[in-house]
């Protein structure tokens, strides 16, 4: 009520998002996440297009809520623009305001890969928000870049389950549904209890998951931009084995607070081994347990929306530079 109240008196600023959203990803449910960023703030009135493609069902974090609550996409009606990924495409081509200021979500490295069509959109003028330090330093490296760059880690809001441990080992491999099947092969016989996930899981179904598993190997792409899920099993499992992939390299500390082997079924499997071993030994897991809690307590949701608004509240300042 007040702050509908706040808005009439003082006209918030109306920002406009687009999502052409045909399968669940990370990317999607960050651009959500900054979208309830400023729908908590009373001088920003966020709205958001979908394209006619996008799925309506529980993987899509605007659903149900949205369904019949997507806008035209219209720029030009708009004193902000959000944009991530291949969003461009759209923008691009629409009639808007001169001088607009456009807030630009780089979500992987894969942006400073001259093969990609993602590359070429670094020469748009944006405010640019970085997800990771190594997106930004890929990014700027390129020398393309324009407008300023800014890195916001991403940010989760990780609930308190129960510890109650029914796995011994749950593998993540949506993203490499090979190799995933080849360790679970090998795991086979040890006698373990083994979870393979893959396929997408509700977030709060994956959370109590994690919170039943003792050890996570997750496996994502060889490229990422930060890698999401390496942070969650940090905070509920015991222990972690992850492959280096650019985008997880500062919260993900080789023999600190996880293991980090090569991209390979051999060195994944002496991971598993070595972290299974660890788990024997009292002390050493719960130095490596505090090493792990001490990193997750940096990575909240709110520091990211700090963040991210005190950006939006220079906008102005900011796209003039």
């Amino acid at each position: 009520m007040l702050k509908r109240l706040y808005q009439k008196i003082h006209k918030p600023a109306r920002v406009l998002f687009y999502r052409d959203l045909i399968a669940h990803t990370g990317g999607h449910q960050k651009v959500a996440d900054y979208f309830e960023h400023l729908q908590s703030s009373c001088n920003f009135y966020p709205e958001i297009s979908f394209s006619a493609r996008t799925r309506w069902d529980i993987s899509n974090p605007w659903f149900p809520e949205y369904q019949h609550r997507s806008v035209a996409f219209s720029p030009a009606l708009y004193d902000v623009i959000f944009l991530a990924g291949m969003d461009w495409q759209v923008y691009l081509p629409e009639v808007r305001e001169p001088g607009q200021p456009v807030i630009n979500l780089i979500q992987h490295v894969r942006h400073a890969n001259p093969d990609t069509e993602l590359y070429g959109f670094l020469e748009q003028r944006a405010i640019r928000i970085c997800v990771s330090p190594q997106v930004a330093c890929a990014i700027n490296a390129t020398g393309r870049v324009k407008g300023p760059v800014f890195t916001i880690p991403n940010g989760v809001d990780l609930p308190v389950l129960p510890n109650q441990k029914r796995y011994d080992i749950i593998i993540l491999g949506i993203k490499q549904p090979d190799l995933a099947k080849q360790i679970e092969q090998h795991l086979a016989a040890t006698g373990l209890s083994v979870l393979l996930v893959g396929q997408w899981v509700p977030r709060k179904s994956w959370y109590q998951l994690l919170a039943a598993s003792r050890l996570a190997v997750l496996l994502p792409n060889t490229t990422e931009g930060f890698y999401l899920p390496a942070l969650e099993a940090l905070n509920y499992c015991d222990q972690v084995v992850v492959p280096d992939c650019i985008g997880n390299r500062d919260f993900c500390k080789h023999e600190q607070n996880c293991f980090m082997p090569t991209y390979d079924v051999d060195s994944i499997l002496t991971s598993i081994g070595r972290s299974l071993a660890l788990m024997n030994n009292n002390e050493a897991l719960a130095e490596c347990k505090r090493n792990a809690a001490k990193i997750v307590a940096d990575y909240g949701i709110a520091k990211e929306r700090k963040a991210f608004l005190a950006i939006m509240a220079n906008v102005k300042k900011l796209w003039s530079l």
